[in-house]
């Protein structure tokens, strides 16, 4: 919103893109921009030219005549000049979707170049199909590319935004709902609070024709025009196999095929391959999915839709449990990062942090190392259960090992974060960095 203002009061012509994924609140923010500045939105339907006109023309057609139509796309792009002159906000949402009129996106361009960058207006384009935007407007043969003023891309939100969002639900509870839930405004807004985390999972995910039961589906087959292979690849990442070479093996992909797959999904912002923090350029990495409600469903839902689709979702629940609660320890190190992170921009971290990463060689790994450029690191374990001294002891221990096997380090402070830890403060005094929910719950509260 800052920064939209901040463009707007400009004495000149500002070309904003907005995109994102589906549902993450992109019109949302447009409607709360127009309340503040005079401005025009249009929707773009999935239709052809004749459609599309049709709706462009029933939101000005006060400002005309009843019946009022515009005649062409050219006749259309002559209304926003004279509006941008104006000094009006003028909003495009699903501007992508102009690519079904022959040649519109060029004279948008065109129209751009010659008038509009002249004038004294906002013009946001929107879009939710990224990989379109990309095309249209990101990349570098794209027809509105090196326009564009400011591109925002809207991110789901966080672990920590859902404390004010959820004040009812317990840390504990907040973690089983962003682990399936994920960040998506949209699908936050789904969820009861007077009710338990398992019933919104049964009640909005896994029961058939519930709001979410189809939603990593509808979105792939919005995205691309053979969405099965990907989806074959998800639940593959889903069920832990991060591998390029262990994706081919449980997917029957051949390798030629697989890295086009992996990129495209990358470029759509769903999956990210991730690297040995000490060893950033390496040719093999791990593959995993982003969000956390499509680790969900493709580790839960897709897997089991024969049953579910038989109304056996309070079954399917019950019998999952004990997956989830794994599932949860995955999720859980991303909330440790996000803390990490957090703690590191307000300098309450025992170093200036610059970088953060897991770390691993062959069968060991570290969940957390912090690095900064003094030879100085951070190692954490991260652990979603409740471990008393012995525990803590024992894992030290090993985290000590790992890290003896990272050369060139000259400092190093080691930690522990978990669901709950028995005997935090001796820990503490014994020098290591100890954290469970709680405290990062006060340490990452605003």
């Amino acid at each position: 919103m800052n920064t939209l203002e901040k463009l707007h009061q400009k004495e000149s012509s500002s070309l904003v893109l907005l995109y994102g994924r589906r549902r993450i609140g992109k019109t949302r923010l447009i409607q709360e921009f127009l309340k503040r500045f005079k401005g025009i939105y249009f929707y773009t339907p999935n239709s052809e030219e004749k459609g599309i006109l049709l709706e462009f023309s029933r939101v000005v057609e006060e400002e005309f005549f009843l019946g009022f139509r515009f005649t062409d796309f050219t006749a259309y792009l002559n209304y926003l000049e004279r509006k941008c002159n104006e000094g009006f906000v003028i909003i495009i949402d699903e501007f992508q979707r102009l690519a079904n009129i022959d040649g519109a996106v060029s004279l948008l361009q065109r129209s751009w170049d010659e008038k509009l960058s002249n004038g004294k207006c906002t013009l946001i384009l929107s879009g939710s199909s990224i990989g379109a935007m990309h095309r249209l407007a990101l990349k570098g043969d794209a027809p509105l590319y090196g326009r564009r003023t400011a591109a925002i891309k809207l991110e789901s939100l966080k672990f920590f935004d859902l404390m004010s969002w959820f004040p009812n639900y317990s840390p504990e509870e907040l973690v089983e709902i962003y682990g399936s839930f994920g960040g998506t405004p949209a699908y936050l807004e789904l969820i009861n609070e007077k009710t338990s985390v398992g019933t919104n999972i049964i009640e909005t995910i896994l029961r058939r024709n519930s709001p979410l039961y189809n939603e990593p589906e509808m979105l792939l087959m919005e995205e691309l025009r053979t969405p099965q292979r990907y989806m074959d690849i998800l639940s593959s990442l889903a069920q832990g196999y991060n591998k390029s070479s262990e994706i081919e093996g449980s997917t029957g992909i051949n390798r030629e095929n697989i890295s086009t797959y992996l990129n495209t999904l990358e470029n759509l912002d769903l999956i990210e391959r991730i690297t040995s923090i000490t060893d950033p350029k390496a040719k093999r990495g791990l593959y995993v999915i982003k969000d956390p409600f499509f680790r969900f469903w493709f580790r839960f839902v897709r897997s089991n839709k024969r049953q579910l689709e038989l109304g056996l979702e309070e079954n399917i629940w019950h019998n999952i449990k004990e997956d989830f609660n794994q599932h949860l320890g995955q999720v859980f190190e991303d909330i440790c990062r996000e803390a990490i992170i957090n703690m590191g921009k307000k300098g309450s971290l025992p170093l200036q942090m610059d970088r953060i990463g897991r770390w691993w060689i062959k069968d060991q790994e570290i969940d957390i190392l912090c690095l900064e450029k003094k030879n100085k690191a951070l190692a954490i374990e991260i652990k979603w259960s409740k471990i008393d001294k012995q525990d803590s002891d024992r894992l030290i221990t090993k985290l000590s090992t790992k890290v003896n096997q990272i050369q060139g380090l000259n400092e190093v402070k080691l930690g522990i974060i978990a669901k709950e830890i028995i005997g935090k403060e001796k820990l503490r005094n014994e020098g290591f960095f100890i954290m469970d929910l709680k405290d990062l719950k006060q340490q990452n509260t605003i």
